[in-house]
């Protein structure tokens, strides 16, 4: 229902919402979540190699 039926008033001015902006690049949250995801990556490969020369040493 709109405003000038609940009001009688035709002089209502309606306001245009601006178009959604199109992102630029992959975004903050993206880039963070993919350098978290090479370090625990890293992390989890050089513990691994760790396991294993301490398993062929001793």
């Amino acid at each position: 229902m709109e405003l000038d039926a609940l009001f009688g008033d035709s002089d209502v001015d309606t306001v245009e919402e601006a178009p959604a902006e199109e992102p630029e690049g992959i975004g903050w949250k993206a880039l963070a979540l993919f350098i978290c995801g090479g370090l625990v990556i890293t992390a989890l490969a050089v513990a691994f190699m760790v396991w294993v020369i301490e398993g062929l040493v001793l």
